[in-house]
């Protein structure tokens, strides 16, 4: 029996084209629950050999959102002050400590051990495409996330992450959309033909 994956207008806008990177937030927090809900949608979205590199750290302590701000470049600071909350997505370097779970190889494993400089570069891209789910996970969710990248990840890493095998990746502020998104309108569209080629 086939399964039609499509989604309608309403949700396409909602994760793509309506949506924002904002600026400005509504006074409202977000509750971890809704994250862990997301997280749970998101989970098992395709990636390389069933990897699931990615963790997610919420800085919601004063020691936390501290960390974060120290790191972050000097033109972020204001932007981090003003999300309701801020996500640290990670990669965990110990990944295929899991794949019992997730579905990984014995024998991926054991390269993967033996090779710590493929361990990184392979959860580092497979971290960056599972934080992209997360994004639209949020989104579906009704939050708005603006991905924040200008960050010491050393410092960082050194602050939250000292006794962990997890090292820093992206920050994603996030938070309900306010009235006014404050992330500027988008002036025009590229076209399908300038970015997608077939060979």
């Amino acid at each position: 029996m086939s399964t039609n994956f499509a989604i309608d207008a309403a949700a396409r806008a909602t994760l793509f084209t309506d949506a924002r990177s904002n600026l400005v937030f509504a006074d409202r927090p977000v509750a971890m629950e809704t994250v862990r809900e997301v997280w749970d949608l998101i989970k098992w979205g395709p990636t390389a050999n069933n990897t699931v590199p990615l963790r997610v750290l919420a800085a919601s302590s004063d020691t936390a959102r501290a960390a974060v701000l120290d790191a972050a470049a000097a033109g972020n600071r204001d932007k981090i002050v003003a999300a309701p909350l801020v996500l640290v997505a990670a990669r965990d370097e110990r990944f295929h400590e899991t794949f019992g779970i997730t579905g990984g190889s014995e024998t991926a494993a054991a390269r993967f051990e033996a090779d710590p400089e493929a361990r990184t570069r392979f959860s580092h891209t497979n971290t960056m495409l599972q934080t992209g789910y997360l994004i639209l996970g949020l989104r579906a969710a009704g939050l708005a996330v603006r991905p924040v990248g200008g960050f010491d990840r050393n410092t960082l890493d050194a602050a939250l992450f000292a006794d962990a095998s997890w090292r820093s990746e992206l920050l994603l502020l996030v938070g309900y959309p306010a009235q006014e998104h404050g992330a500027g309108e988008r002036k025009g569209r590229m076209s399908a033909d300038a970015a997608v080629r077939e060979a």
